[in-house]
Parts: C-alpha cells; structure tokens; sequence
C-alpha cells in the first residue's frame, strides 16, 4: 500500500518509526510486509484501523494507471460488497495526484 507524508506522520505518531513500518519504492513509500502482510495486521485484523493509510480506507477502490481512473481491486475476494461512488473516485483521484506531486519531490530532493 502506498504512503502519503500524511500517513507516515500520522503512523509515527503512534510511536512507530518509519523505517519499522515503511520501505521506500521507485520514489513512493509503502506499507511494510512481514510475513505475508501488512505490518500492522496481526492475522485476524488492523491494528492501527482507526489510523490506517489513506489507500487502505479505500481499498478495495485502485487506480489503474493503465486505465487512468479508479477501479476495484480484481484481487480482492470482497470487491463486490464495495460501490464504485463517484465520491470514493474522486477521493481515490486526490490521494493518487497527491502521490504523485510527493514521488516527484522526492526524486528532487534525493537527485540534489
């Protein structure tokens, strides 16, 4: 799952450290796996729910890059209990434009 600057400080508010919980790929930062799953996830639920990343109050909601426009997870075995609203696309839209804007500043400001 992908990370805004606003869920990392968030998370870390928290008391994690980023390095325990984020790994940083191809300029974006993700949730780490351990075991499979998400950190945070203890086998049977999220641990940090209430404060959970942006995507994943989203999720089964993705952008397709290949498309260009939100969709459902194919992947997710629970998709069709999710409406595809056009209030969630647009939230998904802000989160993936607002991904993007943070990938290119930090490709920036690691390149200087």
């Amino acid at each position: 799952m992908l990370l805004l600057e606003d869920d990392v400080k968030r998370i870390e508010g928290l008391g994690f450290k980023e390095n325990y919980f984020a790994v940083e790929s191809d300029g974006f930062k993700t949730l780490r796996n351990s075991s499979g799953r998400c950190v945070f996830h203890d086998g049977k639920k999220c641990t940090i729910y209430s404060n959970r990343p942006a995507g994943c109050k989203l999720y089964p909601i993705i952008f397709d890059e290949d498309l260009n426009h939100p969709v459902k997870d194919g992947l997710c075995p629970y998709r069709d209990e999710f409406q595809l609203s056009l209030k969630a696309k647009r939230e998904l839209s802000h989160v993936y434009l607002k991904l993007i804007d943070e990938r290119k500043a930090n490709i920036e400001e690691n390149s200087r």
